[in-house]
């Protein structure tokens, strides 16, 4: 039952790609409407039971990094989703999925941790991943326009790991749902300032955006990670961080179907070093598990 529902998270969280595609909007107002509707489905869960409690007993240190979070899951949507509108959508899942990479790095400047080779080789493969990305953009004369969307994939990938190391305390100051409701208002306020300060427009859309706004909303941002939290109480987070790996894979094959998008050989050496380089992050974990595991078997 529970790797029924760990498989289900991984297949929609995959597909958040493929959904922007249907969004035909600009990237800042895609934010503004996918976090509107996630706040206003995730807010009656949030907010109860003590939810605004909560917010007003954080310290002022833990209001500055709830206000931080918030700041970088908005530039990580903004992002991702100009990424995915600018480079093929197998890119910018694989260059996204190298964020544990960069949480490890984060770890170290914020919080000195360790810095253990496993940490160098995943950095160092990770690097050689991206490298592979941009050396098809440069290689294809068609494609030379896309080493943007490359660019954003990357930087929203750091993003993401800026807004998981810098709410790493308040999250535990917070019940999820509540954390979840103030960092999604957060971003789509922020996404509705940027949208009026630049002119783009909130309205006028056609029907498959707007299902494509809430699909957003219900299905990656609000199922999709729900699903994956609930399964931390249950399975491996090594083996769980492991498995996002074959979301950029799901991504492209989806992608392939649904737009003819070609999952190139650039594409695929590109997306072995960064499972590479991920599984040599997690190796010490990885490799205690399987020798309990074998050891568990023997006897």
């Amino acid at each position: 039952m529970i790797g029924s529902l760990f498989l289900i998270s991984i297949v929609v969280l995959s597909q958040a790609a493929t959904l922007i595609r249907f969004a035909d909007a600009h990237a800042l107002a895609i934010v503004f409407w996918r976090l509107v509707f996630a706040t206003l489905l995730l807010a009656p869960l949030g907010l109860r039971r003590g939810g605004w409690k909560q917010a007003a007993t954080l310290s002022r240190s833990e209001r500055w990094q709830l206000f931080a979070s918030g700041v970088l899951i908005f530039v990580h949507f903004f992002f991702f989703f100009r990424s995915v509108q600018e480079t093929s959508i197998a890119n910018s899942t694989i260059l996204f999925s190298l964020n544990p990479v960069f949480t490890a790095i984060g770890a170290w400047v914020l919080f000195r941790e360790r810095v253990s080779k496993h940490l160098v080789v995943a950095l160092t493969v990770g690097i050689l991943g991206v490298a592979v990305l941009f050396g098809e953009t440069w290689a294809q004369a068609e494609a030379a326009g896309s080493w943007q969307g490359n660019l954003y994939g990357i930087l929203s990938a750091a993003c993401f790991s800026g807004y998981i190391l810098t709410g790493k305390r308040v999250r535990a100051s917070m019940a999820n749902t509540t954390y979840a409701t103030w960092i999604y208002a957060q971003a789509a306020l922020y996404g509705g300032f940027a949208c009026l300060a630049l002119d783009i427009p909130l309205g006028g859309y056609t029907p498959t955006t707007w299902w494509a706004f809430l699909a957003l909303a219900v299905l990656p941002t609000l199922l999709g990670h729900a699903l994956f939290t609930y399964c931390l109480n249950y399975l491996n987070i090594t083996f769980m961080s492991c498995m996002t790996l074959v979301e950029p894979l799901l991504a492209a094959l989806v992608a392939y179907w649904l737009f003819s998008e070609p999952f190139t050989a650039w594409a695929g050496a590109a997306f072995v070093l960064t499972c590479v380089s991920v599984l040599a992050l997690y190796w010490p974990s990885v490799r205690t598990r399987l020798w309990s595991d074998s050891a568990g078997e023997a006897a």
